[in-house]
Parts: structure tokens; C-alpha cells; sequence
């Protein structure tokens, strides 16, 4: 599993080993299932249960229905856009295409700062599980890192760079068991607690001190981190330039990984969830470690007990390891495009020579992302709960720009039927509105630590190549090396649209409004019901769309986007003996 990209296009008939060479060098659908399930099933599932309870109730179900329907709207826009135009790190490739380097630069913000936390917040989680065995590793409220604790999370967050230097291939191979694992023990905990019986009384009971209802349960999809248990989906996106092309073809194979694993955690979620309400007891408080353990205790199950609290460490492990993968192709993306140092991705920091041969790790990438994550963990005291909460608000402001992307660049894609195109606009203006509605709803609590968490990247992204350019005294020399482009001084011609200034001024000025109605809908001097902020920021979110999609189709028009072609499915080789006529019947 390589993170950058085999050749495109065809290969010379006469190298007929430098096409199988390059089709094996590409992604099958187990290596991209590996990356989806991988990512979407981490410590989400094993803590954000007794969170979603402890907002919403029994209402908690409904958010974990809600949560799933917006991630299933997002990712059939996304793989729209990813089979349309497949490119590995296409998650920033493709907004630059369509609205210009600033716009790609708040997106890779998000997603730079999104997905180096993410290990941050998993070695947090193993820790909570090694706290089972290993006592002292939080202060006595729970909520913040020990010494030894932020030790053992940064041991943690090492050991997922370390697996990431293993050769592509053998890695692939690491992340596909650990994976498999990860989904049966959730599978059969839901299983065997259901098997146990519950007393179907408790499931529906008003539980004390929590809300309930529409409202609390859309406060539970960011808050309590169900956004954040179905984040990973994205991963075979983020390779979408890398998937095998014979056969099925490369945009078969990424829907099938993205599709399937959506709609796997979908069922297996609502399932967590009701097993998890059915043995808590609407008297007792919801637990803020992994309750399952407990659980199957009072069932008398407990042979499998050894089982879950061995997953309380393997499952956020496999979730941080994917992370930690797909971000360097990423990266990678971003240092081509010069949105950030250019070194990041030249040869001798992007290979390692492991037994005796050249592999592909991007280990600079690794490295400077461990540092992120690890500044992250050490700000927020090793608190799991604001560092999922800080992911879920940047996963949706990300998600938010492929359907803008898909619709801008229209004309540049590969034509379809109008239907299609009608489907595709319908579906990119739902997702840009769901996501602004979720993120209203969340609460000015749960909103700002991610907003805050964007402006820094922002501010770094774009701030950095200024330092470079400017002889500052005692700190003008540290920066001199870095090679990036200076593109804040594209706000300067915002009137030109070529500057690509304007799509980027409208996206800032929507996150400005909603965090703006989010706050009011939150103090005192606000709105006297949320519903009126919610009203104002659907027309808000749709205005942006418009002229988000507007903006970015007259900047594509002005800077024509270099965008790569689907390559249509290609024939299996022909094996020793066999007929090709039987070959081409099968394939064509």
C-alpha cells in the first residue's frame, strides 16, 4: 500500500511487466476496506455510547441515525467526485482545482489538523484502557492525563508512527488483521448482550439529568462523538489515484469499501447503542470509560471479557494507524501543490531503504504530524472528550467543500446524463446544508475548540511562508528554509477571479456567521428558541453554496483545473492455457 501514486494512464504494450508490476502496486478492495473500516471503527464505539446516553437519552439512537445519514450524504458525493476525477490526496487536489489555493488551504487546515490529532485522541483512549491494568494514569476527576498517563499516550502515538515505517505492502497486511479483529469483537458483543436479555423498560426510560428529544439528540452527533466513530470512511478517497483498475475497475472498488463500510457501521452503532441502553440502568449514571467489560460481567458472559479489554487497546491503535497513513499522502499533496514546505515530499524524506530496498514512508510527514498530535494531547491535558469534539467540528467543515467542488467543476469532469448532474447538485447542496445545521445544533461549546483549532492552521499554513521571506531578528533565520508559496497575498486582488480571494472570503465568512448564530442561539441575550438560528442558518449555509459554487466555476473557467481522468476497467491477464475469447465475454 504506497501512498504515492503509480504511473497514470496507459502503459506501453511492450512493458507488459511494468503493467503488472503497476497494478499490483495499486490498492484491491480488502487493502481499501482495511483503510475504511480501519478508520471508522477506533475508540468511537467502545466510549461515545455511554456520551450519546449521558446527552440524549434514548434519543441517543436517533442521533447515531442522524450522524449515519449525514456521512452516507456525504460520502456519495465524495465518491462521486473521487471516481470522477480520481487522485490520491484529492481531499485538497480538488478544492485547489476548482477555487484556488486559498480555499485549498483552509481545507487543508482542517484536514492537516484533523487528522494529526486523531492519533492524539486514540493514544488517549488506550490509555483509558491500559487504566484497567495500570492505575494512576488520570487525576482524580478523570478527564485529564497523569504524568505517567501523557507518557503512556506519547508511547502510544510513537508506536503508530513506528508501524507506519513498515514496508507498504507488509503494513497493509498489519492494518487488514487488525481490522478484521476490531469489527468481530463489536459483533459479538452486540451478539451475546442480546442474546443475555435486557428488560426492554430500561431501554425507552427518561433517564435523570440528560435531555431528550430532536434537540438533544443533534447536540449528541458532535458533542457526545458519533461524528467522530464514523470518521475513516474517507480513507479510500484519500487514495483514490492508487486502486487496481482490472476487473471491477478502480470506481467499483471505491464504492464498494465506502458504501459498504457506512452502511456496516450504521447497523452496528444503532446496535452498540441499544444493547447499551438496555443494561444500564436508568438509576445509575452513564459510565465515562467503555462499559461493555461491566456489562458482560452482569451477564455471566465472562469469557469474552479478556476479549473487549484487549480491543479497548487494539481498536483505537488500528484507527490511529490509519490516520497516521493516509495523512502523509495528503501531505504529500499539499507540499506539491506548495501549500506548504516543499521538502516534505522530496526523495530522501519520503524513503526509507528497509531490507535492503527503497519503500515509500513519507518519514519526514510522520515525524512533523507526531509533533502536532502530540502539542495537541499535551494542550488539552490528554482529554478525550475535547479532542474528539475539536475532530467531529473540522471532519464536517471539511466535508462541507467536496460538494462545492463536484458542482464547480462540472463542466471539466467527464460528462454525464442531466439526471445525474441534477442528483449530484441535489446531494452536494444537501451535505453543505446538513453540515451547517449539525454544527449549529452542536453548541458553542463543542464549536469553538474545532474553530480554533482551523484558525491556527490557517494562520500557520499561510503565515509561514511570510516568515520565510522576512529577515526577522532572533527568529527570521529559523524559517528561511521554508519552501512554500505566498499565497496571502492573493487577498489583495480579491476583486480579480483568478485570485481565487473570493470563494475563500465567502467560506470564511459563512464558518463567521454560523459561529455567530451558534453563539447567540447559546447566551443569554440570543435567540428565545434555537429553531429561529437554525431557520437563519439553513438560508445562510444555502446563500454560501451559491455563491461558493458561482465564485469557484468562474475562477475554474479563468485558471483551467488539471484534473485527472477515470481509467476504464481493464482486463484481467490471461492465465496460462485459457481462452481469450472467454476472457474477453467476461470482461467486456
Amino acid at each position: 500500500m504506497s501512498v504515492r501514486e503509480p504511473r497514470s494512464g496507459g502503459i506501453p504494450a511492450e512493458h507488459p511487466g511494468d503493467a503488472d508490476e503497476d497494478e499490483r502496486r495499486r490498492l484491491s478492495v480488502f487493502d481499501l476496506l482495511g483503510l475504511a473500516a480501519g478508520g471508522v471503527v477506533g475508540s468511537g464505539w467502545l466510549l461515545s455510547a455511554s456520551r450519546a446516553a449521558g446527552i440524549a437519552g434514548f434519543d441517543a439512537v436517533w442521533a447515531w441515525a442522524i450522524g449515519g445519514a449525514l456521512m452516507l450524504v456525504i460520502a456519495i458525493v465524495m465518491v462521486e467526485l473521487g471516481t470522477a476525477a480520481p487522485k490520491t490526496g484529492g481531499l485538497v487536489f480538488l478544492p485547489l482545482q476548482s477555487s484556488g489555493a486559498l480555499v485549498a488551504t483552509v481545507v487543508a487546515a482542517g484536514l492537516w489538523t484533523l487528522y494529526a490529532i486523531n492519533p492524539a485522541s486514540e493514544a488517549a483512549a488506550m490509555t483509558d484502557g491500559l487504566s484497567a491494568w495500570v492505575p494512576g494514569l488520570f487525576d482524580p476527576s478523570g478527564n485529564a492525563l497523569t504524568v505517567e498517563g501523557f507518557l503512556w499516550s506519547t508511547l502510544f502515538m510513537a508506536v503508530m508512527v513506528a508501524v507506519n515505517l513498515l514496508a507498504p505492502r507488509l503494513f497493509a497486511k498489519v492494518n487488514f488483521l487488525l481490522t478484521v479483529w476490531k469489527v468481530l469483537v463489536p459483533v459479538l458483543i452486540v451478539v451475546l448482550l442480546l442474546a443475555a436479555g435486557f428488560d426492554t423498560r430500561w431501554v425507552t426510560a427518561q433517564r435523570p439529568g440528560v435531555g431528550h428529544g430532536l434537540e438533544a439528540a443533534l447536540a449528541a452527533v458532535v458533542g457526545s462523538g458519533v461524528i467522530y466513530a464514523y470518521l475513516g470512511f474517507q480513507g479510500p478517497l484519500d487514495f483514490a489515484g492508487n486502486i487496481r483498475r482490472r476487473g471491477v475497475g478502480e470506481g467499483a472498488r471505491l464504492r464498494w469499501s465506502v458504501y459498504g463500510t457506512i452502511l456496516g457501521s450504521i447497523v452496528l452503532y444503532l446496535s452498540l447503542q441499544v444493547v447499551f441502553l438496555g443494561h444500564l440502568n436508568p438509576a445509575q449514571k452513564a459510565p465515562q470509560t467503555s462499559p461493555y467489560t461491566q456489562f458482560a460481567v452482569a451477564a455471566s458472559l465472562l469469557w469474552v471479557t479478556p476479549f473487549i479489554r484487549l480491543d479497548t487497546l487494539l481498536s483505537p491503535l488500528g484507527a490511529g494507524l490509519v490516520y497516521t497513513h493516509v495523512l502523509t499522502g495528503e501531505v504529500a499533496a499539499l507540499s506539491r501543490a506548495h501549500l506548504t514546505h516543499r521538502g516534505l515530499q522530496v526523495a530522501r524524506n519520503a524513503s526509507l531503504r528497509l531490507g535492503g530496498r527503497l519503500v515509500d514512508v513519507y518519514w519526514m510527514v510522520l515525524l512533523v504530524d507526531f509533533a502536532i498530535g502530540w502539542v495537541a494531547l499535551l494542550l488539552v491535558g490528554g482529554s478525550w472528550g475535547t479532542l474528539i469534539t475539536a475532530s467531529s467540528v473540522l471532519t464536517l467543515i471539511v466535508y462541507a467543500v467536496p460538494g462545492v467542488t463536484l458542482v464547480a467543476l462540472r463542466r471539466h469532469l467527464p460528462r454525464v446524463s442531466g439526471r445525474r448532474t441534477t442528483v449530484r447538485r441535489v446531494l452536494a447542496l444537501l451535505s453543505f446544508l446538513l453540515t451547517g445545521q449539525v454544527l449549529y445544533w452542536a453548541g458553542w461549546s463543542a464549536l469553538w475548540p474545532g474553530l480554533a483549532a482551523l484558525a491556527a492552521g490557517c494562520l500557520l499554513l499561510l503565515g509561514l511562508p511570510m516568515l520565510a521571506r522576512r529577515h526577522l531578528p532572533l527568529v527570521g533565520g529559523w524559517f528561511r528554509r521554508y519552501d512554500a508559496k505566498e499565497h496571502v497575498t492573493r487577498f489583495r486582488d480579491w476583486r480579480t477571479p483568478s485570485s481565487g480571494a473570493a470563494p475563500a472570503i465567502w467560506l470564511l465568512g459563512y464558518l463567521a456567521v454560523l459561529s455567530l448564530l451558534t453563539l447567540a442561539a447559546n447566551s443569554r441575550i440570543g435567540f428565545r428558541e434555537h429553531w429561529v438560528g437554525s431557520v437563519l442558518g439553513v438560508a445562510a449555509s444555502g446563500l454560501a453554496f451559491h455563491r461558493l459554487v458561482v465564485l469557484s466555476e468562474d475562477y475554474a473557467d479563468r485558471v483551467r483545473p488539471s484534473l485527472p481522468t477515470p481509467t476504464p476497467a481493464l482486463p484481467r491477464p490471461r492465465a496460462a492455457g485459457e481462452d481469450p475469447d472467454r476472457i474477453s465475454a467476461a470482461s467486456g
